[in-house]
């Protein structure tokens, strides 16, 4: 039985100031009038940091003031696009064409045709089922770009993002991401502060053991971010991976401001979606270190949300997954299974697999209150939902939704006695998650399967088993507080004291901030 210390002691209270500064001013060559330069440097950080709203802004103001800049067409058409988040829709990607079509005639250097073309290999079709194939010929046009400019940093870093946008997150080789990571710190080298090359090497390193080779880069981020929502909560990608729940707490602060002040400076019609990306990462950090009032305040405060700008994948997600983890991490299972929307009039016919997250929520709670026929229903329910996923889901919400189903499945088959069968479906549902990389929306999955395999072997009366499970899981998430209470208790029922003492330790120190009444928060101690 392994029972190493599985979990990060010295990190605890390491605190980053996340004041907005501005970032450093990215220098892409191009041919367009000396008129537009600047607004063209100051639209190009902001592209690196995912502000696709300014962008899109500054893109056609450039267009506007200079006709004959092919470049501010290639801009816009990457504010489309989003390489790391959800593919565009049929409207978008038409829109792409459009704008990247008005580039025909236009005086180019060889360089910008170049990436121009890339960008047309994206944009190639319509057909949303053939967006991997589209991702990947983008991918392979940046090469080329690369290949012919090797003395271009905006080449490299822009081939560096292609890679990231045509990984599999099936691939556990992280092929891609190293190559990636190994074209931004060249451009690094030069350049320490490079807006894209901090940002795109916390996408590289997004995995369980590999996140702390960009702990430095997202220090650095944390501090030279631009005022940008997206900028400023990007180094809590790192921080969250590493259990630095300080850290993460003080980025997604600063990134809902930037959010709120965003909404109000550009007079949108609903609230900026990136302040609602930020909620779900503070909400994860606080129920981690047990700030549940602060939760609690944070769940009123998205609920009064009414309306984002705009309702997309990072809103549904949100929306779903936040209210789902404050009940769960308290372990309320009762108040799990009463779950309600926290907006029923939003567009979830658009976003089963959120909706699931929802129903798995209520199955989960009303499983293990012993509502098992309650618990049946939300599985027919999730099942439903798989059954109507769109050829378009990505693979990780679509496994996702499958393991829903096992997951509440298997606590059903437990609450009926069979108890070797729950564990064993249990263990595959795990199985299933681990072999996917999540997705950059979420900080961790609402309640990961083998947390939830480590739980039901305790309650089996399985303790060195549970022990090695909940270890497990803090071998991917660093600092997770439930699955370090559970390996506090089965460490001590399988007689290792001095292990479960030094859980309780940890556990003491992580919440000793919060104000958190749950049952399982302390471990008690042997008599």
């Amino acid at each position: 039985m392994c029972k190493s210390l599985k979990v990060s002691v010295a990190v605890l209270g390491f605190a980053l100031a996340t004041q907005p500064f501005a970032a450093q001013q990215v220098t892409f060559r191009n041919s367009c009038s000396e008129a537009v330069q600047q607004k063209f440097g100051e639209a190009m950080t902001l592209l690196h940091s995912f502000e696709y709203p300014s962008t899109t802004r500054l893109f056609r103001e450039i267009a506007v003031e200079d006709p004959t800049c092919a470049m501010a067409r290639w801009g816009q058409a990457m504010s489309i696009w989003h390489p790391l988040w959800a593919p565009p829709g049929r409207s978008d990607l038409q829109a792409g064409m459009r704008i990247l079509a008005a580039t025909d005639g236009l005086e180019m250097t060889p360089r910008e045709a170049a990436f121009v073309d890339a960008a047309k290999a994206f944009f190639s079709g319509d057909d949303m089922s053939t967006h991997v194939a589209r991702t990947r010929a983008f991918e392979a046009k940046m090469g080329e770009v690369y290949a012919a400019n090797l003395d271009d940093p905006e080449a490299a870093v822009f081939y560096a993002l292609a890679l990231l946008a045509a990984a599999d997150p099936h691939d556990k080789s992280y092929a891609r991401q190293f190559k990636s990571a190994g074209l931004l710190n060249w451009v690094r080298a030069s350049q320490p502060e490079h807006p894209g090359v901090l940002h795109y090497l916390i996408h590289s390193y997004d995995f369980p053991g590999l996140a702390h080779l960009a702990l430095d880069a997202a220090m650095t981020y944390a501090d030279t971010a631009a005022d940008s929502a997206h900028a400023q909560h990007m180094p809590s990608h790192i921080f969250t991976r590493l259990g630095l729940w300080e850290n993460s707490l003080s980025s997604n602060h600063d990134s809902m401001r930037s959010a709120a002040e965003f909404t109000k400076r550009a007079k949108l019609p609903g609230h900026y979606d990136e302040g609602l990306h930020s909620m779900d990462y503070l909400m994860y950090a606080l129920l981690q270190t047990a700030r549940d009032d602060a939760a609690e305040a944070l769940l009123r405060e998205l609920a009064r949300i009414r309306r984002t700008d705009t309702e997309n994948f990072k809103v549904a997600y949100t929306y779903a997954a936040s209210p789902a983890r404050y009940v769960l991490e308290r372990r309320q299972w009762r108040e799990a299974s009463r779950l309600r929307l926290i907006r029923e009039d939003f567009a979830w016919d658009d976003f089963g697999w959120a909706q699931s997250i929802h129903f798995f929520a209520r199955g989960i709670g009303a499983a293990r209150a012993g509502e098992l026929q309650n618990a049946r229903h939300e599985v027919e329910t999730i099942k439903r939902l798989q059954a109507s996923l769109p050829d378009t889901t990505l693979p990780y919400w679509r496994e996702e939704v499958r393991v829903h189903v096992d997951a509440v499945s298997s606590w059903i088959l437990f609450g009926d006695g069979n108890v070797d069968a729950a564990i064993a479906l249990a263990r595959a549902a795990a199985d299933r998650e681990d072999a996917v990389d999540k997705h950059p929306v979420t900080p961790g999955e609402v309640l990961p399967a083998r947390e939830l395999l480590a739980d039901m072997l305790a309650a089996a009366g399985r303790s060195d088993a549970a022990l090695v499970a909940y270890q497990t899981v803090l071998e991917g998430s660093p600092n997770r507080l439930n699955a370090m209470i559970g390996a506090a208790s089965a460490a001590k029922r399988s007689g290792d004291e001095e292990l479960a003492a030094a859980y309780r330790e940890i556990v003491s120190k992580q919440t000793a901030a919060g104000v958190g009444r749950r049952p399982n928060l302390v471990v008690p101690m042997s008599r």
